[in-house]
């Protein structure tokens, strides 16, 4: 039961995110692309730039804010899928990249008020 209420979750956040990105000028080429290492949430582009978006939603802070659950280890993850997704070719992609960026974003939902979306371009340290 946890893990479909996850998936819906997940689903319905990266439904957002997905938006939201659109209304502030990305273009979503992929989502949920499969990897060797892995899968990516959403790739878009804007201004010649991929941007590799990770996508965490939760109900609320009892488990700490979405984005503390972007690790090193889940950073590792997005490092070596994005290299491995930019050597297979992305489909959607239009042209060669100007700049690759690894962002994140996070989704808190509530039953009560609009969600609360933060984005946070280039996370990898």
């Amino acid at each position: 039961m946890g893990g479909q209420h996850n998936r819906t979750l997940g689903n319905a956040g990266e439904e957002l995110a997905a938006g939201w990105l659109t209304d502030h000028g990305f273009h979503v080429v992929a989502r949920n692309l499969r990897t060797s290492y892995g899968e990516l949430d959403i790739v878009a582009e804007k201004n010649g730039c991929v941007h590799v978006v990770e996508v965490k939603t939760r109900k609320g802070l009892g488990y700490g804010s979405p984005l503390e659950a972007i690790d090193h280890r889940k950073q590792e993850h997005l490092r070596r899928s994005t290299v491995a997704a930019l050597a297979a070719g992305i489909p959607g992609l239009t042209r060669s990249a100007r700049g690759i960026h690894i962002d994140a974003m996070s989704i808190l939902m509530s039953d009560t008020a609009a969600p609360c979306i933060e984005f946070l371009e280039d996370i990898l340290a």
